[in-house]
Formats: structure tokens, C-alpha cells, sequence
């Protein structure tokens, strides 16, 4: 009994890039990646069980800094045990590049900041021998200098882009996806509008610096649903100032507003007031990590009181509301049990683990 839905968006065709086992554009979903939050040399033993837990929570590419050669070294060992393909972001130094191409899945470069031509050309013919794509990273704060004179941002991020790809097929390399970021929406919108157009590379969506999880969220999620919903964007990052798990989790709802959702868990929660006979902010904070792991195709409808409560937990696949003291637990539009409010949270979780199971 899942809620309507979106329809199916029309895609904009491009190539496919394979990252690792991973396949980028072409008819492949939307993927989503985040980037890992703080330097190497900070917890390296507990980085492999961490991006286990991002991969259950959602996340399918893992992008880390690597500002020095040490990084690259630590980075090393941990692509020995990731379950997940890593992307090694590099900025000014493309001996950094080199040595990353030993190990990692695919490279990120700033052309802003890589400006020898002949460098770029070692690091195209490693990448080539080594079959790593390579993204073009545009940041409107970080463009080559004679592009920042140009009032249209947008613009000049796409010119950025075109001189890159232009020495790169130049050398007969293909294996690409583009990013045009600003930190404001119009910027970023029309960018990657404009490349849309003209080129059939896959490209990867988000905004730079876009800020604390509410205004990030909400400056994202304008940026990016309306380049998802005319199918432009073949993978998605949230850049918030928040833990890799919001970011996850803000994408996977970006791809459920747009219509390029590939399914999961649906959420229809009320905000509480004062009738509420079940905690909702209580259970969502203590399950948020259990709920953003579902990976089945499943509404699950938190409900506080008796005034909408029972009707929008009969319309989703598993519902709780609270009612006359008590819980009221709902699957497939039937009250399973009525029981005390302490219970109600474990009853819900059962319900929707048999649902999953079935």
C-alpha cells in the first residue's frame, strides 16, 4: 500500500563510466557518495568498520581528501579492506594523483589548481594504463584566473570544463564525469543545464559549501531536484557541515522527491503536539540508524495521536499511532494490537522486519 509516487523521470543519455564494479551513467541509478569527514591520520584502524556502516546506510562511492603524500599512503591501506570504491580528491599536487592511481577506484581534479599541462598529461596516461576514470571537479570559487573575469558563473564553469575535456580527448581519454558546484543554486543550476546540453558525459550533482544540515538541505534540495527531475545527474553528494550519515540520508530523500528514488523506506511522520499519545521525536531519534538501513520497498507511517494518526498509519505498509492511552500498530491498512505505549516501538520494528522478510 505504498503512497503514490512520481513518475518514472526520462533519462538524459550519456555514457557509462565503470568505477571499480560500479557503473556511472548509461542506464545505471542515480548513485550517491558522500566524502569522509577528517584527515587520514585521524582513527585509520576504525575506518574500515566505518564505511561498512556507510554502505548499509546508503552510500555506494567514498571520496577522501588527500592533501600529501602521507594521505595517499594511509589511503592505500585502507582501499586493502573498503567495501565500498574510493575516489581520492587532489588538489595542486599531481604526484599525489600518481601515486593514488596504484590503488583507488577513480580521481578527482580541480583544473583550478592543476595548471601544468604537461602534469595533467602524466596523470591522463597513468589513468588510462590503469582503467581509473577521472572526475573534472569545477568549483566556481576555485576557477583558472582567466575565467573569473567572466560575470556569468555558469558559463565560465562550463568553459572551464570544455578546456579539460578538450585535452582530454586530445589524448584519447574517456573514462569521465564532470562536477560544475557554486555555492548558490541559479549558479549550479544553470551550469550544469548548459553542459546537459551540449555534452553526454555523466555528471555528478551537488553544491559546495552548502552549509548546516537545515539551510544546506534546503539549498540542495532546490538545486537538485529540478536538474533530477529533467533527468540530469547520474550521481548525487549533499555537502553539509553535518556527519556523512545526514548527507546519505538527505540524498536518498532528494532522489524520493525528484522521482529518481530507487525505492526504500518511506517515512510519514506528524511534527507532535500536545495530544500526542506516542513519542514520535523519541522513536525516530532512537531508530534513525535501524530506518535509514531498510532496504526494502516499505512506507512506515510514526503518528502521535488519534486525530490523523489512524488514517495515514492504515495507508502506509506499517504504521503506530497513539490512541486512548495506547499504541495502535497498523500493517497493511489492519490494527495488528493495540498495546501499552512502552511497547509500541518493538511491536512496529517486528512488523516491519517480517514485512521485509516475506
Amino acid at each position: 500500500m505504498q503512497p503514490d509516487r512520481a513518475p518514472p523521470v526520462p533519462r538524459r543519455r550519456t555514457r557509462e563510466v565503470r568505477v571499480g564494479s560500479l557503473i556511472l551513467g548509461g542506464e545505471a541509478p542515480v548513485r550517491i557518495q558522500t566524502m569522509w569527514k577528517s584527515p587520514l591520520a585521524d582513527r585509520l584502524g576504525d575506518i574500515p568498520l566505518e564505511i561498512e556502516r556507510l554502505k548499509a546506510l546508503g552510500c555506494e562511492l567514498l571520496r577522501f581528501a588527500v592533501p600529501d603524500l602521507a594521505s595517499a599512503e594511509r589511503l592505500e591501506v585502507v582501499s586493502r579492506t573498503s567495501v565500498l570504491p574510493l575516489v581520492a580528491d587532489i588538489h595542486f599536487d599531481p604526484d599525489i594523483a600518481l601515486r593514488c592511481l596504484d590503488f583507488v577506484e577513480k580521481i578527482r581534479l580541480n583544473p583550478g589548481n592543476i595548471t601544468s599541462t604537461r602534469r595533467k598529461r602524466e596523470v591522463l596516461a597513468k589513468a588510462a594504463d590503469r582503467g581509473v576514470p577521472i572526475r573534472i571537479g569545477i568549483n566556481a570559487g576555485s576557477l583558472p584566473h582567466d575565467l573569473r573575469r567572466i560575470e556569468d558563473r555558469a558559463e565560465a564553469m562550463v568553459v572551464a570544463a570544455e578546456r579539460e575535456l578538450d585535452l582530454f580527448e586530445r589524448h584519447s581519454f574517456s573514462s569521465v564525469v564532470v562536477s560544475l558546484k557554486a555555492s548558490d543554486i541559479d549558479s549550479t543550476v544553470r551550469a550544469n543545464e548548459l553542459f546537459a546540453e551540449r555534452y553526454d558525459h555523466p555528471l555528478h550533482l551537488g553544491l559546495t559549501e552548502a552549509g548546516p544540515i537545515i539551510p544546506g538541505l534546503v539549498k540542495s534540495s532546490a538545486a537538485l531536484i529540478p536538474l533530477l527531475r529533467r533527468g540530469i545527474g547520474e550521481t548525487v553528494r549533499v555537502s553539509l557541515s553535518a556527519p556523512c550519515a545526514e548527507e546519505l540520508a538527505a540524498a536518498r530523500e532528494i532522489l524520493r522527491a525528484s522521482g529518481r528514488s530507487r525505492g526504500g523506506v518511506e517515512i510519514i511522520s506528524c511534527p507532535r503536539c500536545g495530544r500526542a499519545g506516542f513519542d514520535t521525536h523519541r522513536f525516530l531519534e532512537e531508530n534513525r540508524e535501524w530506518l535509514a538501513t531498510i532496504g526494502s520497498d516499505v512506507s512506515i507511517a510514526i503518528m502521535g495521536c488519534e486525530v490523523n494518526g489512524p488514517g495515514e498509519a492504515k495507508h502506509a505498509d506499517v504504521g503506530i499511532t497513539g490512541a486512548g492511552g495506547k499504541a495502535i500498530v497498523f500493517r497493511n491498512g489492519k490494527i495488528v494490537a493495540r498495546v501499552p505505549v512502552s511497547e509500541g516501538g518493538d511491536l512496529l520494528r517486528s512488523e516491519v522486519e517480517k514485512l521485509c522478510n516475506e
